[in-house]
């Protein structure tokens, strides 16, 4: 029987569940860098779906703490793109 694993993230008195803890680790990372207080809790969430896919989408080792920190201090100008232009944006500053 496949069990299923849920990570729920408690924060300024709402929960939020995650299907794994990379995502809640995505999301402590907006968290600290100021994702939800400089824009909104819904860009919050967006930023952690946003960092995912690139994660998800790239073959190389990525350090994922680096790459949302990347993400989020740059997020005015990479929250449209998509996520295999941010990964080359990402690659091109970081190696």
């Amino acid at each position: 029987m496949y069990n299923k694993i849920e990570i729920e993230v408690k924060y300024r008195n709402k929960t939020y569940k995650f299907k794994g803890g990379f995502q809640a680790y995505i999301f402590h990372t907006g968290v600290y860098n100021d994702i939800d207080t400089k824009f909104s809790v819904k860009a919050l969430l967006k930023f952690v779906s946003l960092v995912e896919d690139c994660y998800l989408s790239d073959d190389n080792r990525t350090p994922l703490g680096d790459l949302a920190d990347y993400v989020a201090q740059n997020w005015k100008k990479l929250k449209q793109l998509h996520p295999y232009k941010i990964m080359d944006k990402f690659y091109d500053q970081h190696f």
